[in-house]
């Protein structure tokens, strides 16, 4: 009982930290106020100019995602590109950050929960995630329209929370990764573009060829995306898109693993080879 405790302060402190480094740059706030919105406002244009007007345009693409609300239906996808984002540069980077300003060493000469260093990071970060959900719902609402009633508000939150540890996980499976590595710029744009190629954030994925949608359909991202547009857009409940956060869970699950199991063994090199302290 003492030792979970002593974990659960560890996580507690940890978050805390993160969350004292986030309010002490008020831009990362504002940024969520442009980026979440001016980005997937372009590629509404965009499919607008396209289109030029014409109704069969809208119902092709009625037909092929299932919703005839098209900037709904590339906000809520931007949205989750985002969260990604945001888990890749945040919780992401949290290891490598600490490596570099020199704080990772001290941590790992401490008896707290290595498993309270890898995701006490995701908990600060949780905050700045809802900000820009709310941010991307107003934007829908005065912008384009599109409103969202308290029970898909709510059944988006059920979403949320199953989709985090799948989130989450990749995050943190990425900053172990980059711990040996100790290279950031370069990885994330590749997994940024990964899933921005294959999980349908801003085109169905049945436009995808058959080999591009088996690879869809097996990452986590997909799921997030799929759930989110069913019951904001569709009028799907939970029970509807309940094999969908099944699936979230149990690859949230297995991605938590892989993760504490990467920084465990990345942990074993550094203290083997000292690579703790080399930039």
């Amino acid at each position: 009982m003492r030792t979970a405790i002593a974990d659960l302060r560890a996580l507690s402190a940890a978050a805390r930290k993160e969350l004292r480094v986030i309010r002490r740059y008020p831009a990362l706030w504002a940024g969520m106020l442009f980026w979440p919105v001016m980005l997937p406002a372009i590629y509404v244009l965009q499919a607008h100019a396209y289109a030029g007007g014409d109704a069969r345009a809208l119902a092709a693409f009625l037909s092929r995602s299932g919703t005839a609300q098209l900037a709904g239906f590339i906000f809520v996808g931007w949205s989750v590109y985002m969260w990604l984002s945001l888990s890749l540069w945040g919780p992401g980077t949290a290891l490598r950050q600490q490596q570099v300003q020199g704080q990772l060493e001290a941590v790992f000469l401490t008896p707290a929960s290595r498993a309270a260093v890898l995701f006490g990071p995701v908990v600060a970060y949780l905050s700045l995630t809802l900000w820009m959900l709310l941010v991307t719902g107003l934007a829908l609402r005065l912008a384009f329209g599109v409103t969202l009633d308290a029970r898909e508000v709510g059944q988006a939150l059920v979403v949320v929370l199953a989709s985090t540890p799948a989130i989450y996980g990749i995050g943190a499976l990425f900053s172990s990764a980059v711990l040996r590595l100790r290279e950031v710029n370069g990885l994330v744009q590749v997994v940024r573009g990964l899933f921005t190629v294959f999980c349908g954030m801003t085109y169905p994925i049945v436009i995808l060829p058959q080999w591009a949608q088996h690879i869809a359909y097996g990452l986590p991202p997909t799921y997030v995306i799929g759930a989110f547009r069913l019951v904001l857009l569709s009028g799907a409940t939970l029970v509807q898109v309940a094999p969908d956060l099944l699936i979230l869970l149990g690859s949230g699950a297995v991605l938590c693993l892989l993760a504490a199991l990467a920084f465990h063994a990345s942990e074993r090199y550094a203290r083997r080879g000292g690579s703790l302290v080399q930039f």
